[in-house]
């Protein structure tokens, strides 16, 4: 077996961080680039299922990840009107979290193995060989390099990696808002609830985020130009969803619009995962859109079974064949479902109400949506069970 060496990796986000610290927790010595001036996510939150546990377990920080969200125990289904179509409870497991405290607990576990985190740092290119080059000039050599810069990736490009980058008819804005008295007293009341409504071809879905905040999103197709304008038009998603006025009115008072921004959902499929000495990671190798809530999910179990795979393999190339051979399979079939989960959004009313209740009355589907939130990932197959 090749003993550890040092890994440059670019990105310090989910996947990047993961990697990071699966790689430094078995010898090798790392440094991760951050193109921001500091570590700063996204305050909108992620849902976090049972995988995600697991992967959190593995690396010894799930109770301080846990600590600072929320336990959903139920995700509703609503017409525009507001009539439920479908409750689910999620079980045990199915929590919300704001982005910002995952990464910024997953940078301090990096930081205490080791692992070098540089923010202000953009890499601009790779080499198969392994070298990378910064947006000043400054070239760095590494035995291996880790391209985690997220969907629009440079590094992607510059090795013609992308087979497919699909832009989706669709899209949507996310933010956070303030909690409310009344809103802690509902859940009190009637448990905390993940509620998704959809009209014509507009979703909002809401959910606790934190103790002290509501995560929102906003969907609606890349055509409807008054229905994605930022700040959000409270009349004009009113007239679909009639009954949430209050929650649109505090959305428009309420967010930071400076922070939150209408984007357009991209698929991205690449030839390989890996050319030479640098492996693909992340939304730059497999973004999909958010609606089975799994992109930070496979671009952290991807960076463990990264780590994983090179610790096991005797060189570096029969490492990425490994590992793409062992991961790539589950993170394209939930590429596939989440578009088909996705196409709700296309049909017409009658018909929304039966594909959304089909989840409930026809198990084969609903494990299709659900395979990568109950995988076992690699790297975590000795964890008791959570």
């Amino acid at each position: 077996m090749a003993p550890p060496g040092h890994a440059e990796i670019a990105g310090a986000g989910f996947g990047g961080l993961v990697a990071a610290i699966g790689l430094a927790d078995r010898g090798w010595t790392v440094r991760v680039h951050e193109r921001r001036d500091v570590l700063h996510a996204e305050g909108y939150g992620i849902a976090i299922q049972d995988n995600m546990t697991r992967v959190f377990a593995a690396l010894g920080i799930l109770d301080e990840i846990l600590a600072g969200g929320m336990e959903i125990e139920r995700r509703d289904s609503l017409k525009g009107t507001g009539k439920v179509v479908l409750s689910l409870k999620t079980g045990l497991g199915r929590y919300r979290i704001s982005r910002r405290h995952i990464v910024n607990l997953l940078a301090r576990r990096a930081q205490k193995a080791g692992v070098e985190i540089v923010t202000g740092s953009t890499v601009v290119d790779a080499t198969p060989d392994g070298h990378i080059v910064l947006e000043g000039g400054e070239i760095c050599q590494a035995d291996f390099v880790v391209a985690a810069d997220g969907i629009n990736s440079s590094l992607r490009g510059s090795l013609g990696m992308t087979a497919r980058r699909v832009w989706q008819k669709e899209g949507g804005v996310r933010m956070v808002i303030p909690r409310l008295p009344e809103d802690i007293a509902t859940d009190a009341r009637d448990g905390t609830a993940m509620i998704e409504a959809w009209s014509n071809k507009r979703r909002i879905l809401y959910c606790p985020n934190s103790p002290s905040e509501v995560y929102v999103i906003l969907t609606c197709m890349e055509r409807d130009t008054i229905a994605r304008a930022t700040p959000v038009d409270v009349a004009v998603w009113q007239q679909s969803f009639p009954t949430m006025g209050p929650l649109l009115e505090r959305i428009a008072r309420d967010t930071d619009w400076d922070e939150c921004r209408w984007v357009r959902f991209q698929t991205i499929r690449l030839k390989r995962w890996s050319r030479g000495r640098v492996a693909i990671l992340g939304d730059a190798a497999h973004a999909m859109p958010p609606y089975l809530g799994q992109g930070a999910g496979h671009a952290m179990m991807n960076g463990l079974g990264l780590a994983v795979a090179v610790d096991e393999a005797g060189d570096l190339a029969s490492a990425l064949d490994l590992w793409e051979r062992r991961e790539r399979p589950l993170t394209e079939h939930t590429q596939r479902w989440t578009r088909v989960y996705g196409a709700t959004i296309f049909l017409p009313e009658w018909l929304k109400s039966l594909a959304i209740n089909a989840e409930k009355h026809v198990p084969w589907l609903a494990a299709q949506y659900s395979r990568a939130a109950k995988h076992l990932p690699t790297g975590c197959e000795t964890l008791p069970d959570l």
